[in-house]
């Protein structure tokens, strides 16, 4: 009999204590060596204040990362809206954010060669652009020796751009004369001793406006080289002037002129101009020409 107690006590005892290991790894064990689950929210889209708020709500922890985009958003993470996470697990959180354009040196450059790039630039992320001048008859005219921002410098709106271009008075450097009245060509050159030699062309455009020019723009010239610059200038003709239309379209193509073409019958002569019309077109300061040529 006392076996049979002895035994039962023994049982209720194992008993009790796999409810006490049950309860302990059920209830008690998670609390101690577990790390609590969390899900990701949906963050994407919203402003990086707005996501930040909505992660420490979360008790989730985060590393940002700006991507350059013109929406300042957020774009993304890792992982991604939804997963569930264990609590101290950092995840990875891409905003777009508005980046500055870096500047890039233009040291040593022609600035005559560069100025349209340095304006745009300037025009694009609101710098101030200043010019001064520094006389050196031993350097190139208009060569950039001096600026004051720095090469990879962030360009920020209201900035100033001060450029140290060489002033250099025994040179200067050869401007683009095509499309230019004869009259202001040569009033260029008044102070030089470079000789101009000008080779009229007849063509059915406005008299006296160069047409090609054989040293090329952005050259540096001495002005006190004796050499020659020759220039191709239009001789005009009468409207009703029967012209080679092959040629007129190629001046017209060099001097970047609108053109519209209509086509008149005729049983003699073909290809060929026989009257034009010239347009100002004032609204976006073109010139247009409108040829009748025969078929």
């Amino acid at each position: 009999m006392v076996i049979y107690v002895k035994l039962f006590y023994r049982l209720w005892l194992v008993i009790f204590g796999i409810i006490i290991i049950w309860i302990y790894f059920i209830f008690i064990s998670p609390k101690i060596f577990h790390n609590t689950i969390l899900t990701i929210p949906n963050i994407v889209n919203l402003k990086e204040e707005e996501a930040i708020s909505l992660l420490k709500e979360n008790k989730i922890e985060y590393q940002i990362t700006y991507l350059e985009d013109k929406d300042e958003v957020v774009k993304k993470t890792i992982p991604y809206p939804g997963t569930k996470i264990k609590k101290g697990n950092r995840i990875e959180v891409y905003i777009g954010k508005i980046m500055p354009n870096s500047y890039h040196s233009y040291l040593g450059q022609i600035y005559a060669l560069v100025q349209e790039d340095i304006e745009r630039m300037c025009k694009e992320n609101g710098l101030i652009l200043k010019i001064e001048y520094e006389e050196h008859n031993d350097m190139p005219g208009q060569t950039i020796i001096r600026e004051s921002l720095v090469d990879g410098s962030s360009l920020n709106h209201g900035d100033e751009l001060i450029l140290t271009i060489v002033s250099n008075k025994n040179s200067f450097i050869m401007p683009n004369l095509v499309g230019m009245h004869l009259d202001d060509a040569l009033a260029l050159f008044k102070e030089t001793k470079i000789k101009i030699n000008i080779n009229y062309y007849q063509t059915p455009i406005e008299e006296d406006i160069v047409l090609y020019q054989s040293t090329a723009p952005n050259t540096i010239i001495s002005i006190y080289n004796n050499s020659i610059i020759d220039l191709y200038v239009s001789k005009s003709l009468d409207k009703t002037t029967v012209v080679n239309v092959d040629e007129f379209i190629q001046v017209i193509e060099l001097l970047n002129f609108d053109l519209e073409v209509n086509y008149v019958s005729s049983s003699e002569i073909s290809n060929k101009l026989v009257a034009f019309q010239v347009q100002k077109l004032y609204d976006n300061n073109r010139t247009k020409y409108i040829l009748w040529i025969t078929k």
